[in-house]
């Protein structure tokens, strides 16, 4: 089944789909921390060390393909969060 290319998770959930079927048993050991871009269109995948490089190399390779990265061995492509530091009381006025 073609995925709706209108919709954002429906491209992700096809892009998730073909790299465990596919690419993850591999690509797990042999490019930790690399990113992946996932050509839902042919399911063909191109592996490099940020979103933009892979993805220009992705699009220079399939200029018509739609794409879904992940980060090998991660739960998504990024990861957000916030930095604590303490603060004395010395240093709120």
């Amino acid at each position: 089944m073609t995925p709706d290319i209108t919709s954002p998770r429906a491209i992700a959930e096809a892009g998730i789909k073909i790299y465990e079927a596919r690419y993850k048993a591999e690509y797990e050991g042999r490019y930790p921390g690399k990113f992946v871009a996932i050509n839902i269109a042919d399911q063909s995948a191109t592996v490099g060390d940020t979103v933009s490089s892979t993805l220009k190399q992705a699009k220079a390779s399939h200029p018509v393909g739609l794409f879904h990265v992940i980060r090998v061995g991660h739960s998504g492509a990024f990861e957000a969060g916030f930095s604590h530091r303490h603060v004395g009381t010395h240093r709120v006025l």
